[in-house]
């Protein structure tokens, strides 16, 4: 992974060959990882049970997830506990340019709450007896409305985002059209591969057209389809709204055929602060949203990771995504770099199919108030499915969400314990309670696993002091 994550790897600034040999690699490295996942999972479910599918969660917070389930569970499904589930049979969305017939089938999901860095199994029924709110999708003469109980959103004719309303406030946070995407000219003065030069937002060409938008399905998940052309390239997004969820989610895909360009979806919103947040790892990074120094002029394009925020001391809104680092905030609006087209060193570097997922979401009250971090984790990080049976149980959890528990692994030197990484994400200072059920003493480490104190356990829970952006290590034994 590692000799992959070399500089020139990374931005797409080397020659072909090296993707074809680093893809190559990925690929070995992710077989392998994925059959270790399974024999781990296997480990800890009955396969006695063939009937059961067991759900996992690594995240550190419970989290309440559409999963896909399979055939047998379409009349109903509960947990090994009784719990009834909300199950629903809906058309299913393929990938837009993988080989195949090219039909919808359909699939059954379930609305499931997993514990957090835990699990929950499901077993069939004979009737689905479960109330769940629900999404409707209505269509109307500029588009389509998808409601659910939290938030009203407008789609039109070409799937930007005419209103977003939350419904605990009222408050309406499109600005413009938000999810509008847009077209540049992109030719750098000297490192084609390497640089986004500042005059490209002079250059903006038409950009998404041939736009079509239909409804695929509604109830558990809302489910708007767009299709267009965007210069030579074929385009497909899902509009996503879960039920009982604040986040709009475009999973996209483009079959991406251009030269020297620069694609974007911008959000303008009804957020105006003097500086906007960019979460990097372990933290978040406030940088100007205004030009008003040279210096910040350079800053037009900067990097964030799971999401970049607007927020003042009452309400905020955030872009998400799982896998595009590059975003630029300008004045009230964020901006998503989506695809690049450089020449250099290697021609039509990127013209291939690409596969990516995007995301908005808003709230009330401050950025240590929302629940931002938390739904960027859980865009990038997808529950596990695996056969067989588990009584639910939750190996760690912790009472404040502002503190994350980033890593779960064993101890590097062999000795069987299990190594604890959590840090405080929001800048704000907080002591929390850490439960862990995987033993019975706790430790304070260093980063390379040196134990500096013994932290008292009692309960089976540890008090931990956060400054903000703190991270701690813990060592637990059994």
């Amino acid at each position: 992974v590692l000799l992959h994550q070399f500089h020139d790897i990374l931005p797409g600034s080397s020659i072909g060959r090296v993707y074809v040999e680093a893809e190559k690699a990925h690929q070995e490295i992710q077989k392998g990882a994925c059959e270790m996942k399974e024999k781990a999972l296997a480990a800890l479910a009955d396969s006695s049970n063939q009937e059961a599918v067991t759900v996992w969660n690594s995240l550190s917070f419970e989290r309440q997830a559409l999963v896909e389930l399979p055939e047998r569970f379409e009349k109903g499904a509960r947990t090994l506990e009784g719990e009834a589930v909300p199950v629903q049979r809906m058309a299913g969305t393929p990938q837009a340019f993988a080989e195949g017939d090219g039909q919808t089938k359909a699939v059954v999901k379930a609305l499931v709450k997993i514990p957090s860095c835990g699990a929950v199994s499901l077993i069939p029924t004979d009737a689905c007896d479960a109330k769940a709110a629900e999404v409707s999708v209505a269509e109307t003469a500029e588009g389509f409305v998808m409601e659910n109980g939290k938030v009203r959103a407008v789609i039109n004719r070409k799937g930007e985002v005419t209103s977003f309303i939350l419904k605990s406030s009222g408050r309406e946070f499109a600005a413009q059209p938000m999810n509008r995407l847009r077209l540049y000219k992109d030719v750098a003065r000297m490192f084609d591969a390497w640089d986004i030069d500042s005059n490209y937002i002079h250059q903006e060409v038409e950009a998404l057209t041939d736009a079509r938008v239909e409804l695929v399905s509604q109830g558990l998940e809302g489910v708007l389809k767009v299709s267009g052309v965007i210069s030579n390239s074929r385009m497909v997004q899902y509009i996503r709204l879960a039920a009982d969820s604040t986040r709009l989610t475009f999973d996209t895909e483009i079959d991406w055929k251009e030269l020297h360009r620069l694609l974007k979806a911008c959000f303008p919103v009804v957020v105006y602060c003097e500086h906007g947040i960019n979460e990097i790892h372990v933290c978040v990074v406030a940088r100007p949203a205004h030009c008003s120094k040279p210096y910040d002029k350079d800053r037009f394009e900067v990097c964030n990771h799971h999401y970049s925020a607007f927020c003042d001391g009452a309400h905020g809104a955030a872009v998400l995504n799982d896998c595009k680092y590059g975003i630029s905030m300008n004045k009230n609006a964020l901006e998503l770099t989506l695809l690049r087209a450089s020449t250099c060193p290697e021609m039509q570097a990127d013209n291939r199919v690409h596969h990516f997922t995007y995301a908005f979401t808003a709230w009330e009250g401050s950025l240590a108030q929302s629940d931002v971090t938390r739904q960027g984790y859980e865009l990038n990080v997808k529950p596990q499915l695996s056969a067989g049976a588990v009584k639910a149980f939750s190996a760690a959890s912790i009472n404040q969400a502002n503190v994350i528990l980033d890593t779960m692994k064993p101890a590097e030197d062999g000795s069987g314990d299990i190594i604890l990484r959590l840090y405080e994400s929001k800048k704000a200072a907080v002591t929390a309670r850490v439960r862990c059920a995987l033993g019975t003493k706790a430790y304070l480490c260093d980063m390379l696993e040196n134990v500096t104190g013994e932290i008292p356990v009692e309960n089976g829970e540890m008090t931990l002091p956060f400054k903000a952006f703190e991270v701690k290590t813990v060592r637990i034994k059994k």
